[in-house]
Formats: C-alpha cells, sequence, structure tokens
C-alpha cells in the first residue's frame, strides 16, 4: 500500500498544477475577449482601462506561452481535440493562438481610435499610446505558435492607419522593428528585413545584451544573404558572444567556393545545424547562400584557368576575358574526387567526412552536382537485363494467393489447374525497354561517337548556375553555347575581375534602394513630401474658372 501513495499524490499534483494553470487561462481569455476589450471600446472612458487591459493580456501570453512549453500539463485538452467527433474542416487553434486573438481585438480598439488626427499626421494620443504595445505583445505570441501569416494584416492595418513610430518610446519600437525584420527575413525581403534590424539594434541600450545577442542572430544571416559578413570588430562585442563559432565557418566556406562541403556543413543531419533550425534560419542560409558559394567558385576557376585578356598597353586589341566552362567542369568534378577520397581514407576533408554530394558525377540519371538516394519504390529496376526476368521474391509472397493460386478459368470458363510456383499469366520473357518512354536525362558519355562536341550533363547544370547569376547580376558577362565559355565584355578600364565579379552587397543594395521603405514601418512623411500640395491644402479642389492663360496682361 506504501509504494502507491507517493504515486496517487503525484498525479493528483500533476494534475490539480494542471488545472490551477488552465483554469485562469480560460477564465482570463473569458475575461479579457468579453468584457475589458469591450470596455476599451468605450469612445470616451476605453482609455482609463487600457494599463488594465495591457496587464491582464501580458498575464494572459504568459501563461498561455508556459503551458505551450510544458505539454504535458494540457495533455487532456490535446486529446479533446483528437476525439473522433471533432469537426476535421475546421483548423486546430492552440491555446497560444486564442491568446494571440484575443490580444489582437485589444490591438485593434487601440489603433481604430479617433480621438486626434489619424495617419502618419497623427500623435500617440489616447488609446493610441498601446498600438505598439498589443502589437508586440501579439507578435510574439504569433511567433510562439508559428501562425506569422495571421501577422501581415496586422502590419497592413499599422501602415494605414498608426502613427509614425519615431513617436513611440524606444522599448516599443525596437520591439516592434524586431519582430518585423523577422516577419520580412522569413517572407525572403531580406533587404527591408536588415534595414528593421539594423534599426532595432542601433535603437537598443547599450546594457541590453541579451537582447541585441538576439538582434544579432537574424541580423548577421541576413547580411550574409546578401554577400556582407560580420567584421571581427563586431563578433568580438560582449553581445556577440558564441556568434562566432556559429556564423565564421559558413562565411569561410563561401569564400573557399567547396560547395560540397558547404551543403553538408548545413545539411539537415548534420550536428551543426540544430541551432540554426531552432532560430528558424536554417533552410534560408543554405538555399540563398549557395548561390554565393558557386559564385566564389567560378571566379577563382576564372582566376587561375581564365583569360584575363591583353595586357594594359597593348596596341592590339584582342578577345575579352574569357572562362572556358569544360575547365569549371574539371574543377569541380576535382573537387568531387577530393570529398571522395577523403570519405573512403577517413581524412576530415570536410566537416563530417561523410558527405553524399562527393558521389553525384556518377550518377546516370538526375543532377551531376547533387547526390539523391535512389527512390526505394524504383529499387531493382535497373538489374533488369532483359530476357526472361524473375519475378520479386517480397512481391510473391505478399500476393502469392494472386499471382500463383492452384488453379484459374481460362477464356472458355474451364477451371484450368496451376502448376505450384508458377506465374498464371507466364514468365514475362520479353523485353520491352525499348519502347519505353524514359523521362530522365541520362548521362551523356564523351567516348561516343554521335556524342562528340555535346555538352554533358554536369556542363548543362554549371551552365545554367552561371545563367542564374548572370541574371541576379552578380556576375556580368554572357555565355556562349556553340564553344561554351563565360566571356566579360568591357574589361579593359576596370579589369576582368572587378568587371565580371562585382561586389554582392554593392550590386544588391544598388538594386534595392531605389524603393527603401519597409513595410509596416511608418515614418513621418519628409519635408519635400510635405511642402508644396500639402502645404496649398493637399487634395482639395480648386476652381480654375476664372483663370486666365498664361501670359495674358
Amino acid at each position: 500500500m506504501f509504494p502507491s501513495l507517493p504515486m496517487a499524490v503525484l498525479c493528483y499534483t500533476r494534475w490539480n498544477i494542471a488545472f490551477r494553470l488552465c483554469r485562469p487561462h480560460r477564465l482570463l481569455t473569458a475575461s479579457v475577449h468579453s468584457q475589458c476589450v469591450l470596455a476599451l471600446g468605450d469612445s470616451q472612458y476605453g482609455v482609463i482601462v487600457l494599463p488594465t487591459v495591457l496587464y491582464l493580456s501580458k498575464v494572459l501570453a504568459k501563461l498561455a506561452m508556459g503551458l505551450d512549453r510544458r505539454p504535458e500539463l494540457i495533455a487532456h485538452l490535446l486529446r479533446m481535440e483528437g476525439r473522433p467527433d471533432q469537426d476535421e474542416s475546421i483548423e486546430k487553434v492552440t491555446l497560444v493562438e486564442k491568446s494571440a486573438n484575443v490580444v489582437r481585438e485589444a490591438f485593434i480598439k487601440c489603433l481604430t481610435d479617433r480621438s486626434g488626427t489619424p495617419g502618419v499626421h497623427g500623435k500617440p494620443e489616447g488609446k493610441r499610446i498601446g498600438i505598439y504595445l498589443m502589437a508586440n505583445l501579439c507578435l510574439k505570441l504569433l511567433f510562439q505558435c508559428g501562425k506569422l501569416r495571421n501577422a501581415e494584416q496586422m502590419f497592413a492595418s499599422i501602415s494605414a492607419q498608426s502613427p509614425p513610430l519615431k513617436y513611440f518610446p524606444a522599448s516599443q519600437r525596437v520591439t516592434y522593428l524586431y519582430y518585423l525584420g523577422r516577419y520580412l527575413f522569413s517572407n525572403n525581403l531580406f533587404y527591408p528585413a536588415q534595414i528593421a534590424l539594423q534599426s532595432a539594434y542601433d535603437q537598443c541600450h547599450h546594457q541590453a545584451l541579451s537582447q541585441k545577442r538576439v538582434i544579432l542572430t537574424y541580423l548577421i544571416p541576413c547580411n550574409m544573404i546578401m554577400g556582407r559578413f560580420p567584421s571581427l570588430e563586431l563578433l568580438q562585442r560582449p553581445e556577440s558572444e558564441g556568434l562566432a563559432d556559429k556564423f565564421i565557418p559558413i562565411c569561410r566556406l563561401i569564400v573557399r567556393g567547396d560547395y560540397v562541403a558547404f551543403r553538408e556543413h548545413l545539411a539537415l543531419d548534420s550536428s551543426t545545424t540544430e541551432w540554426f533550425a531552432r532560430k528558424g534560419i536554417l533552410l534560408a542560409l543554405r538555399n540563398r547562400c549557395e548561390i554565393l558559394v558557386w559564385r566564389a567558385f567560378a571566379r577563382k576557376v576564372f582566376i587561375h584557368g581564365g583569360f584575363h585578356g591583353e595586357p594594359q598597353g597593348s596596341a592590339q586589341r584582342g578577345p575579352p576575358p574569357f572562362l572556358y566552362l569544360h575547365k569549371l567542369e574539371t574543377a569541380v568534378r576535382w573537387l568531387q574526387a577530393q570529398h571522395a577520397q577523403s570519405l573512403h581514407s577517413g581524412l576530415s576533408f570536410t566537416p563530417s567526412g561523410r558527405s553524399l554530394d562527393a558521389k553525384a558525377g556518377h550518377n546516370d540519371l538526375g543532377s551531376q552536382l547533387v547526390y539523391k538516394l535512389p527512390d526505394h519504390d524504383f529499387a531493382g529496376l535497373n538489374e533488369v537485363e532483359g530476357g526472361v526476368s524473375k519475378p520479386d521474391p517480397n512481391v510473391v509472397s505478399q500476393y502469392e494467393d494472386f499471382l500463383m493460386p492452384d488453379g484459374f478459368f481460362d477464356v472458355m470458363g474451364q477451371w484450368q489447374p496451376n502448376q505450384p510456383g508458377t506465374l498464371i499469366d507466364g514468365q514475362p520473357d520479353v523485353d520491352y525497354r525499348q519502347y519505353e518512354l524514359d523521362p530522365c536525362a541520362h548521362r551523356v558519355e564523351l567516348d561516343s561517337a554521335s556524342n562528340q562536341g555535346k555538352p554533358t550533363a554536369m556542363m548543362r547544370e554549371l551552365e545554367s548556375i552561371l545563367a542564374s547569376l548572370l541574371t541576379q547580376g552578380l556576375m556580368r558577362g554572357y555565355l556562349t553555347h556553340t564553344n561554351p565559355r563565360f566571356a566579360i565584355p568591357g574589361a579593359r578600364l576596370r579589369g576582368a575581375l572587378p568587371t565580371g565579379f562585382p561586389n554582392v552587397w554593392q550590386t544588391i543594395s544598388a538594386r534595392e534602394s531605389e524603393d527603401d521603405r519597409v513595410p509596416g514601418w511608418v515614418q513621418p512623411p519628409s519635408p519635400v513630401a510635405g511642402g508644396g500640395l500639402a502645404a496649398a491644402g493637399g487634395g482639395r479642389v480648386v476652381n480654375l474658372a476664372g483663370a486666365r492663360p498664361v501670359g495674358a496682361q
């Protein structure tokens, strides 16, 4: 009896804690939703309850996030959501998302307050002083539950109705710009995300090291994607403690141009990617920085194996600088061979010494640069050599009663016995492979007489990568297809490297800075935009019925 007593006490304590936490959350949700938000909507006295709504919303958010981190305390609620009588067409809403919906209603009440001047010309008066307090709290909950698409409408409403952000306290500005930068980063808007995160980092208090470190966690990869790497001075600051070990290896792999080691370092099953995945920046770094690796690789091959043009001062005008693509292909195969050698010998050429992309050059089908494991559903198809093929023993054992029954009815309806272990339809003794359509691109062999002069599959892939770099402006020049090469015209003045391989950050910033407005960031109108027609009354209608022609006396 005694061992069962502590177990009963522990079970009671666990359920009591869960009840004591879930019940206040349910009561707070009902109270804030039905009473506080309703009172906040009063046009005259709603501002009185704003501090109360803010305090209760903070408690509600903290309680919801605490329960979300302890799923064992809300296991009974999760089981109720998974009951068979629940409507599957209705999307399940978590506790954090329910709390965010409640806080968003309070945010809307603050944003739509009609006291004072609305829009970008207004000031934080009345209930509008709580716009960014409620917005930051709601964004915190939305990021916690991963429902970022619900934040899009919030940013659109803020852009349309909120006073400028500069009129609010620094703490609210920094928090809002941090969440805005993370939202833009997750939507692949890296340049406006960099502006928002950089402003949040600059305005953050110098003693708030933990907050500045959180901002740098997203600001550094945002700059890396656009070709600007963190300096050693930045990584030696107190708020950057531990970040150098995370980002410097990636920067070195990009500069080295080793795409095999880069993909292995950021592989999904790598031990180094857990931190990046937890922060939500793994896929952005892996997908967006790989093109920079190929640019660095092509630049190195051009330096060592390309034609750099005639020397300056030469009277004879020669061809522009160029790089034969077969040299780039040779360099890729050499890189794959080096990694494959380290894979077999156990050397530490790669971070883990087990890269699979080193085997991609031997693929008969598919990519020659990226290795993909064969699909198990099609295993064994390549082993068929024609003639009599034997049925798969696994398939036979599973469907033996259908494929090899004791007997069958022939076309005349007569029962015919069947020999044990014999297929009803007989053995497939005819090879139909020559009549099949092959949707995959087979590897082109150079030693074939009919394939002389044709580009290989790897050459086509490399050509597509260079074409992508040229389209994005990360390389300048043109590609020729008859004699595959990359040419750099107009390099006599600046040189081949600055012309053909411009600075990535300067190229992207020059292109994106044409419209430096950040979605969701309300700024006061500039003096240029505020003068002229704005000073004369904005969009008022002017009666020109009595106006005289220009020059009339």
